[in-house]
């Protein structure tokens, strides 16, 4: 469904993506992890036209994307809920939502897109006329997802989908994930939270200095001991004691 070739990105001088490979197939859960600074959001910033890929190849089901506008990736369904959840504070959750209709694409689905959103976030029913700011940090990250899942993804793009959230409600977001999942809808994810993204991820690449260092399945990752060594900070002593 989403294939990267070669993709390198720079800000300016600065260059960030050294030559990414990545394939996300339909129906996939795809993570994302490394470190800060590793290229993670440039990533998913150039794979949704916020950035302008230097050189390489974005390929949406089979066709290049690559330098297209951003509103003209959202027409063909590749979604991204940015980092820090971007609410607009002063609307209500349901204006919220349904900005997340605003393509050609999506606003004859609306009606269906809520109520689908509303079975699998409930508190966003219950608080659709709540201003999107007075939110808790795990509904206004619900709300962010709901938005984009209205949006009727081809893919749809998480980035950083813990950062900043109580443990409670990592839990909740990723029974949300695991249920979108389930219902076969294709995610690429970006995550600092390795285990997490691990326990439920298809497939993962894990990004180092602007180049993939190491990509298998969720579980050979999750028991990889460079991995384990690098990204979640375990040494062998450590474990030993544990």
């Amino acid at each position: 469904m989403l294939e990267i070739t070669n993709l390198h990105a720079a800000y300016g001088d600065a260059k960030v993506l050294y030559g990414i490979y990545l394939k996300v197939e339909p129906g996939e859960v795809v993570a994302i992890v490394g470190s800060n600074g590793a290229g993670k959001t440039t990533l998913l910033r150039s794979i949704c036209g916020v950035v302008r890929p230097t050189e390489g190849s974005i390929r949406l089901n089979g066709e290049e994307v690559a330098g297209k506008r951003t509103h003209e990736l959202v027409d063909k369904g590749l979604i991204m809920v940015p980092e820090g959840r971007r609410l607009f504070p002063r609307m209500s959750v349901r204006r919220n939502l349904e900005i997340g209709a605003y393509s050609n694409r999506a606003r004859p689905h609306l009606a269906e897109r809520l109520d689908y959103v509303y079975r699998l976030f409930p508190i966003l029913k219950e608080r659709s006329e709540q201003l999107g700011g007075t939110l808790s940090g795990g509904q206004q990250q619900m709300c962010a997802i709901a938005r984009g899942l209205v949006a009727t993804p081809e893919v749809l793009m998480i980035d950083e989908v813990s950062l900043g959230l109580a443990p409670v409600m990592i839990s909740r977001v990723y029974d949300a994930i695991k249920a979108i999942r389930d219902l076969g809808v294709t995610l690429l994810m970006v995550e600092q939270n390795v285990n997490q993204a691990l326990s439920v991820a298809d497939r993962a690449y894990v990004i180092q200095h602007g180049r993939v260092a190491l990509s298998g399945t969720g579980k050979e990752l999750q028991g990889n001991e460079e991995v384990r060594r690098i990204y979640l900070g375990l040494n062998s002593t450590e474990e030993e004691l544990s």
